[in-house]
C-alpha cells in the first residue's frame, strides 16, 4: 500500500510541477507582450523607432504608412530615406545596401491607425522610400 501512496504523491507532484510551470510560461509571455506593448505606444519608443513606408507621390503631398497607432501626429517631420543597392562584392556576390537622406516631410493629416498624409519639407521622395520619425 505504502508502495502505491509513494506514486500517487510523486505523480501529484510531476502534474503540479508541470501545472506550475505552464503557468509561469503563460504568464511569462503574457507579461512579456504587455511589456512590449507598452514600449510600443510610449513616447520613448516612437521617438527613436517609428518608421513606414511613403506609399504614394503627387507632387508636394504624399501617403505614408504611418498612423496613430504609430505615434503619428500632426506637425511632427520624418526623415526620408532610401536605401540604395551597391555592387555585388567581390567574393560572396552578396549586394550591400547603404542609406541615403533623401530629404524631409511633415505630417498634415492623420489619416487613421495606419496611414498620414505629408507634404514635402525638402528633396524628392518617391514611392517605396522610407520615412522615419527624426531622432533628437
Amino acid at each position: 500500500m505504502n508502495t502505491h501512496l509513494e506514486v500517487e504523491t510523486t505523480q501529484q507532484g510531476i502534474l503540479t510541477s508541470t501545472r506550475r510551470a505552464r503557468l509561469c510560461l503563460v504568464l511569462g509571455a503574457a507579461l512579456t507582450v504587455q511589456l512590449v506593448a507598452g514600449c510600443a505606444s510610449s513616447p520613448t519608443y516612437h521617438r527613436y523607432f517609428m518608421q513606414g513606408q511613403v506609399l504614394s507621390v503627387d507632387g508636394n503631398s504624399l501617403v505614408v504608412c504611418v498612423g496613430s497607432r504609430d505615434g503619428a501626429q500632426v506637425g511632427q517631420e520624418l526623415a526620408v530615406i532610401r536605401n540604395v543597392a551597391q555592387a555585388p562584392q567581390p567574393k560572396s556576390g552578396a549586394i550591400n545596401f547603404r542609406r541615403e537622406s533623401i530629404g524631409k516631410v511633415r505630417v498634415t493629416t492623420v489619416l487613421d491607425e495606419h496611414y498620414a498624409s505629408a507634404e514635402v519639407l525638402t528633396g524628392s521622395p518617391r514611392t517605396n522610400d522610407v520615412v522615419e520619425l527624426e531622432r533628437q
